[in-house]
């Protein structure tokens, strides 16, 4: 006998509450995996032999399972009937398939609203939705059901509704009539909906190269007609899978089992007596329609399997819905000056594969025009895999430089939350068990192309994607050397400026496949990788042969040239984040290449104090800058869904530049329980001395806040330090304005309708000479909820004037969206442009803005504070990416979520506003005709235009000195205001001009 502890107790009583028999292991599996779908997932349910309707009828059985979207009230039903499912019935999967399959042979599910109340489910039928049966079962299948009309089973030879003809083949092919796999085959094989068009997106992320070879390939759907793939599971009935020439290899396409029946090795013949040759056509069913079968032993497998169903449906979804993507675009240097650039992509549809490519602008003679030539493409030009420079972080005690080689051995060592990175890597990513293939899987990451397709998943190239990573670029000095000498009061820039002129150029960007990737600039070849220790827990997901796409290294990283006070030298250093792929956020030294260091990292775990605000998913790109402290920092927002972020709170993190320590945390706090974050900073030196001055960002909560980064409490008429003055202690940075906002944006006057802010400001020099206009739009576009827009209130644009920035501040601006003056875009037209291509346009107003107080008609009107412009709200239009001036000219691009479901992601507009009032330019910024304006329109200036690409814009300078405002897309001549352009800035913090 021995005694029971307390933890035993409570595995036991979860365990016995609801695991202990097979029927609650089942709904307590579907409750956990369906807790957070979607709801824009349209589903129904039915049972084996009773509930067989899926029209809500039959309350008794079914609830109302009536094909609807996943509301609450559907969710409710959904789990009502869980609870009180009958397990006593016979197991008649051919008859419940074939219910499934009639089902979507009727006009409902094709339609935008099923069943939803108050709506004409009449109309709006969407071609594009792919349809999907999940069958579980815990018992072989014992009754047949009557053969559809005109059965196209998997032993017919027929047309598909494509034209390709199906004849006997493997591993589809079998001699046994009227079986669970030939009713899968026929309604995959059968147009369900012939009245309408072949719109299904074809998933394909298994290629050859071979358009036929593809098309027969289980693991592939290239489907365009409205067809039913199943998603099968056996619960407990491995052991019935034991036929010795086709072993079950743990999954529908791996080992022996698979590769034989894919190369004729005849499926066991299935009947009606209930054989263990039917747990096999469970199998058979999944790959006959291009689905996939799960085989579950444990009540933890079956949660697993639901949950990997789910998310290889939503992955066949993202993957099908955009092909080769340009994601990011940077130019060759800090002037903009566009002659040489760098573009990375990204193929969902070809096993989100990526790419980064060099390009040159240069001046053709002949024809008098400006050629784009591609110089390099990265993925043809990586090294051997055994060649790789691929670094993980190292222990001080073993590599000075904080760095060592990714490989078997040093993934041993424990460096992230006391694991080791081997220890990810024995687990497998499709069962979750542990196996011994983590030397195999490491070998994998690094390039080793052995077993894909088999144990491992195929890949198109060896570079991942990369989805919203720009690149940085990494050359020679990077400031002008007087004022850096002037600012640490030394030459040592110049010493510096001197060390690095023949520095070889890399580019660097961070990836998909787990890595911040940096390319010789010139050649395109892969010279160093890095592997964040945050992205360690999930590389081992990459090698899986059913991989769902996930982020890992998706931020833009960021370079400048900082002093070492500790060793008196200047350093080229990189800081990355992850994005979406994680909580945070790391630096290298970059100053030499092949001579690289981890400077540190930072995650959610590196502020422990109870009650502070965490490091959250780090979409705030960071900005390296010197501070009043006499250090150089790293600045940035905590990002979003940090650990407590519901008590309102975010906060702006100040981190030591060369050490990766706190220097100050300075927290905001908004409406407490909501959730809220810090997005990415704007940093402004008011006095062009090149120290920060203040810091301007906005939160989730629709806040725009300004951080005083000076000294306190200075009573003299000159309230910042020169330059080489460290007179200000980081305990000293405060939040301006007593702790308040400079403004709230909301898209009432009362306030109630916050807009969220997820790009940084932008800071323009006011025209009065007294402080800033912060130019902001709101929306966010990051989260799976965020993908249609928030089409209940508008998203706006607005411009603040700052007018308190000579030092710091403590009084509440009291600032709100009664004291600024309206925008409206007033027409949509068609413009032409000089070369006779059309495109949509907008025009919006000119409205001035009253900035000192006047009296009109014996009523005096009060001074406005600043502008907005209200986004249009039909279409859930947003500004989620930062903006670019041109002179007196600010560029932004809005998104706007597609509301056709067979549509792309997002469409996009390019702005070009003058800051001053948030109103038209006064010269042209577009390439358009006046004359295509629309008479009614009162002006020819083009004030937005459609533009094909997403993840915001860059503006480049071409070689005849004319300038483009570029997307991953495509780029379109803009002009500048004439009289406007400005000097361009040592460094990119933002100063008065």
């Amino acid at each position: 006998m021995r005694f029971v502890g307390s933890g035993e107790q409570a595995n036991f009583a979860n365990w016995y509450s609801f695991y202990r028999n097979r029927a609650l292991s089942t709904i307590s599996a579907a409750a956990l995996a369906f807790y957070n779908l979607s709801p824009s997932v349209r589903l129904s349910w039915q049972g084996l032999g009773r509930c067989t309707t899926f029209d809500g009828s039959d309350t008794t059985y079914c609830r109302n399972n009536a094909f609807k979207a996943y509301t609450p009230a559907h969710k409710g039903q959904l789990y009502a009937w869980l609870q009180n499912i009958a397990f006593d019935q016979s197991t008649y999967l051919p008859a419940a398939m074939k219910r499934a399959g009639e089902f979507y042979r009727t006009t409902t599910p094709w339609q935008a609203f099923p069943n939803a109340a108050g709506t004409n489910t009449t109309q709006n039928t969407y071609a594009c939705r792919a349809s999907y049966h999940i069958m579980m079962t815990d018992g072989q299948w014992n009754e047949a059901a009557s053969a559809p009309s005109n059965f196209r089973h998997d032993a017919a030879t027929f047309t598909l509704p494509d034209g390709r003809a199906f004849t006997q083949r493997a591993p589809y092919y079998d001699s046994t009539a009227n079986t669970l796999a030939d009713l899968a085959m026929h309604y995959w094989a059968s147009d369900l909906n012939p009245n309408l068009s072949n719109d299904i997106t074809a998933y394909i992320p298994y290629k050859t190269g071979d358009t036929t070879t593809d098309y027969w390939d289980p693991r592939n759907d290239p489907a365009t007609w409205q067809h039913m793939t199943n998603f099968t599971m056996g619960l407990g009935l491995t052991q019935s899978l034991t036929q010795s020439n086709i072993p079950w290899g743990g999954s529908t396409f791996a080992g022996s089992g698979y590769a034989a029946l894919a190369a004729g090795t005849a499926w066991p013949a299935a009947a009606a007596n209930a054989t263990d040759a039917n747990v096999y056509d469970l199998w058979h069913a999944a790959i006959n329609s291009r689905g996939e079968f799960f085989s579950v032993d444990s009540p933890d497998a079956m949660v697993q399997a639901f949950a990997d169903i789910l998310s290889r449906i939503a992955d066949r979804k993202s993957s099908a819905a955009r092909p080769a993507i340009n994601s990011g675009q940077v130019s060759s240097d800090e002037s903009g000056t566009q002659t040489v650039s760098y573009q990375t992509s990204y193929a969902s549809d070809d096993n989100w594969s990526g790419d980064v490519k060099r390009f040159e602008k240069r001046w053709n003679s002949v024809t008098n025009t400006i050629d784009t030539v591609e110089v390099w493409s990265a993925k043809t030009k990586v090294p051997a895999w055994s060649q790789r420079r691929i670094k993980i972080a190292s222990p001080a005690s073993i590599n000075t430089s904080g760095l060592q080689d990714f490989n078997a051995t040093n993934a041993a060592l424990s460096l992230y939350s006391g694991s080791t990175l081997l220890a990810y890597l024995t687990r497998n990513p499709e069962n979750g068990l542990t196996d011994t293939l983590a030397a195999s899987r490491v070998d994998y990451l690094r390039g080793n192309r052995t077993g894909e397709g088999t144990t491992f998943r195929r890949r198109s190239g060896l570079l991942g994607d990369f989805y919203s990573s720009s690149p940085a670029v990494v050359s020679g000095a990077r400031y002008l050397e007087q004022f850096s000498n002037r600012l640490e009061g030394n030459t040592a820039y110049t010493t510096f400026k001197a060390s690095i002129a023949n520095r070889t150029p890399r580019i660097y960007v961070g990836g998909n496949a787990g890595m911040l990737h940096g390319f010789n600039a010139l050649t395109g070849v892969e010279e160093f990788a890095f592997i964040p220790s945050s992205v360690f827990p999930k590389l081992n997901k990459l090698t899986g042969s059913n991989y769902s796409h996930e982020f890992y290294v998706d931020g833009s990283p960021v370079v400048a040239d900082v002093y070492d006070g500790t060793t008196r030298q200047w350093r080229t250093i990189l800081v990355g984040t992850l994005k979406g792929g994680g909580k945070s956020i790391f630096a290298l030294d970059v100053t030499t290449p092949g001579s690289e260091k981890l400077l540190w990292q930072f995650d959610e775990n590196s502020i422990t104090a109870a009650n502070a605000v965490k490091m959250g998913y780090s979409f705030s790109q960071p900005t390296i800058a010197r501070l009043h402290n006499g250090k150089w920092a790293v600045v940035f927002g905590n990002g979003y869904e940090s650990a407590g972020n519901t008590n309102g709170k975010a906060a702006l993190f100040v981190l030591d530049a060369m050490q990766g320590t706190v220097l100050r945390s300075l927290e905001v706090q908004g409406t407490s329980g909501i959730a809220n974050g810090l997005s990415t900073p704007k940093l402004a030196d008011y006095n062009a001395d090149g120290v920060a001055d203040y810091a301007y960002a906005g939160d989730l909560q629709g806040n725009m806040w300004r951080f005083d980064l000076l000294r306190s409490n200075r009573n003299n008429t000159s309230p910042f330090t020169t330059a080489d003055d460290a007179a200000a202690a980081a305990s000293e940075f405060k939040v301006g304005f007593g702790g308040n906002p400079l403004f709230k944006a909301s898209a009432d006057n009362a306030g109630t309708q916050r807009q969220p802010i997820t790009s940084a400001p932008s800071l323009v020099a006011h025209p009065t000479g007294t402080g800033y206009m912060v130019v902001f739009g709101t929306g966010r576009f990051f989260d799976s909820d965020d993908k249609d827009g928030d089409k209940s209130m508008p998203q706006s644009v607005y411009g603040i004037w700052d007018k308190q920035t000579l030092g710091e501040v403590a009084n509440n601006p009291s600032i709100n969206r009664n004291n600024l003056q309206q925008q409206s875009i007033t027409n949509t037209v068609t413009a032409t442009t000089t070369d006779g291509a059309n495109r949509q346009a907008r025009v919006i107003s000119n409205n001035s803005v009253r900035w000192q107080a006047s009296t009109s008609g014996g009523s005096t009107l009060p001074a406005q504070n600043g502008w907005y412009l209200n986004l249009v709200q039909s279409d859930g239009e947003m500004v989620v990416e930062n903006m670019s001036q041109l002179g007196r000219t600010l560029f932004f691009q809005s998104l706007t979520p597609n509301s056709d479901p067979c549509g792309d992601g997002a469409s996009s507009w390019t702005y070009a506003i003058n800051p001053f009032t948030g109103g038209r330019t006064s010269q042209r910024a577009f390439n358009y005709t006046p004359s295509s304006l629309n008479s009614g329109t009162g002006t020819s200036i083009v004030s937005a235009v459609r533009q094909d690409g997403e993840g915001g814009g860059t503006l480049a300078q071409n070689p005849d000195n004319s300038y483009q405002y570029c997307t991953g897309q495509e780029c379109i001549t803009v002009y500048p205001d004439p009289s406007s352009i400005g000097r361009q800035s040592w460094r990119r913090v933002e100063e008065r001009e």
